[in-house]
């Protein structure tokens, strides 16, 4: 009979398919195969809390079958990815999930293929699958690592704005809150938010009123590694956070970013826009604040300003009441 015959390879990619599809269902994740043609992408998926929200945290999937795709190197499994699917990969605007159904031992193995296209010299030709990203209900959150910390709940504009006021550093040579960071980062007409270890270090100086020089280690690193996933827990910014993660894991430098704010990050700076006005009068005369940033590089007018209100407000012990 001359009708279309099919492959040994679709019922191998199939099964791949399947066998994520129904470990990704039996997880709590919603699956979304494409339903169309396979240019590099099979999917996409959906982080559910474990309130059984959609959170919208969603990876693109690339689903792989049989043992010729992985290659044995002892401690991780190398896969090798065309040339075409490594330059899509790579400008994909999700992070893209290699899982790789490996039949030798009936496991499903993964790796962020974006993640790895995008580490500035990386000289090896192929990917690696670590031999423990094994995919099951213990891996599970690792498939959305590089869209940022999935177990944060959103608080109240009222309660960032506390929490941001009241999270200072605890070097006193190294003086600096999450709400000094935001309002002095702000640009673009206050329609992006900026960070860089210079910022951070420039408002340090403003804020150091000890004998000593500013000081600057690990905690510090820390503390200021600690504000930019508080901004996108918060959904205040809109920040690449897998770019993030190449400085800050794979160069171990702390990253420098410019993002747009969110709706909630522009409700929030509504909202330090009331306290301001509420405060402005109590705070030192323009003149006397601004000798301190003659040679400071901020980016608003009222940047001055705001830092003297930074420290008059930490002054205040209830700031949820203000």
């Amino acid at each position: 009979m001359n009708t279309p015959k099919v492959s040994d390879n679709y019922y191998k990619e199939r099964e791949g398919v399947l066998k994520v599809a129904l470990e990704l269902n039996s997880i709590g994740c919603i699956f979304r195969e494409t339903p169309n043609g396979d240019i590099g992408i099979d999917g996409q998926i959906e982080y559910i809390n474990d309130r059984g929200e959609a959170t919208g945290k969603i990876v693109a999937a690339q689903i792989k079958s049989g043992n010729s795709h992985l290659i044995d190197k002892g401690d991780h499994f190398a896969f090798y990815p065309n040339e075409k699917h490594k330059i899509y990969w790579s400008m994909f605007p999700l992070p893209v999930i290699l899982f790789v159904y490996y039949p030798n031992d009936d496991k499903i193995y993964f790796t962020d293929v974006r993640y790895q296209l995008r580490i500035p010299k990386q000289n090896r030709g192929y990917l690696v699958l670590d031999k423990n990203s094994v995919l099951n209900k213990q891996s599970a959150k690792n498939i959305f690592e590089t869209t940022g910390d999935l177990s944060v709940p959103y608080y109240p504009i009222e309660q960032v704005f506390s929490l941001m006021i009241n999270t200072v550093c605890q070097n006193p040579t190294f003086n600096i809150s999450y709400l000094d960071l935001f309002t002095q980062g702000l640009t673009n007409l206050c329609r992006h938010v900026y960070f860089s270890m210079d910022l951070a270090m420039e408002i340090a100086d403003y804020n150091n009123e000890t004998e000593f020089g500013l000081g600057m280690g690990y905690d510090e690193h820390e503390f200021l590694h600690a504000y930019a996933n508080f901004l996108m827990n918060q959904n205040l910014a809109s920040i690449d956070y897998s770019d993030y993660l190449i400085d800050w894991k794979e160069r171990q430098l702390q990253p420098t970013f410019i993002a747009p704010l969110t709706a909630r990050g522009r409700e929030l700076l509504e909202f330090i826009k009331n306290i301001e006005g509420k405060f402005k009068t109590e705070l030192p005369p323009t003149t006397l604040v601004r000798e301190r940033f003659i040679e400071m590089r901020f980016r608003t007018p009222d940047d001055y300003m705001r830092m003297a209100l930074g420290k008059k407000l930490r002054e205040i012990a209830d700031i949820t009441k203000v």
